[in-house]
C-alpha cells in the first residue's frame, strides 16, 4: 500500500489554469440512528487535495438539498480562510474561488437570496455563503455526482472508483 498517496504536479489541470485551488463540497443525509447527515469538502492545488473534512453535521437537516446547503456554507468557511494564507504567501486569486457540487437545489438557495425568505429555519450562519456569493468570494459550479471528489468522504466506494 505504500505506493498510493497525493501526488502533487506542476502541470496544471483545466481547473488550475484560472485558479490557485478549488473544491468540492458534498452531504450524505442523514442516518437512521441520529438523523443527522455528514459533510465532507475537500480542495485541490496541484492536483492533489491539501485540504479535507469530513464530519456530522451538527443541525438536522430537513432534507438533502438543506445538508448539501450546510456542506457548501462549511467549503465556505474552509476558502476564506485558505484565501487569507494564500495571500499572506503573495498567491493572489483575483477570480471567485470554485467550489463544486452536485446537488442543483443548494447551488440555487446559494446564488439566490430569494430563497432566504423560505429558509428561515436554517441557522444565520449558515445563510453567509450567499453573502460570499454575491461578493463574489466563490464561485458555485455544478459537477455530475461521480466527478465529485468530496464523495470519498461520504460515501463507501468500489476500489476502482476510489482509486
Amino acid at each position: 500500500m505504500k505506493h498510493y498517496g497525493i501526488t502533487y504536479r506542476r502541470q496544471r489541470t483545466d481547473l488550475e489554469e484560472e485558479n490557485l485551488f478549488y473544491g468540492y463540497a458534498d452531504a450524505g443525509y442523514g442516518n437512521q440512528e441520529e438523523y443527522r447527515s455528514t459533510l465532507g469538502y475537500t480542495f485541490i492545488s496541484g492536483g492533489g487535495a491539501f485540504t479535507w473534512e469530513s464530519r456530522k453535521q451538527i443541525s438536522i437537516a430537513l432534507s438533502s438539498t438543506e445538508a448539501e446547503y450546510v456542506a457548501f456554507s462549511e467549503a465556505t468557511h474552509e476558502v476564506l480562510w485558505l484565501k487569507s494564507l494564500y495571500e499572506e504567501l503573495d498567491f493572489i486569486q483575483r477570480d471567485p474561488i470554485l467550489i463544486l457540487g452536485d446537488n442543483d437545489g443548494s447551488i440555487a438557495m446559494a446564488k439566490n437570496p430569494q430563497f432566504h425568505k423560505i429558509l428561515k429555519h436554517i441557522a444565520i450562519h449558515w445563510h453567509f455563503i450567499q453573502e460570499k456569493y454575491q461578493e463574489k468570494a466563490i464561485e458555485i459550479i455544478n459537477v455530475c455526482d461521480p466527478q465529485n471528489t468530496a464523495n470519498i468522504l461520504m460515501k463507501a466506494l468500489t476500489p476502482d472508483v476510489h482509486s
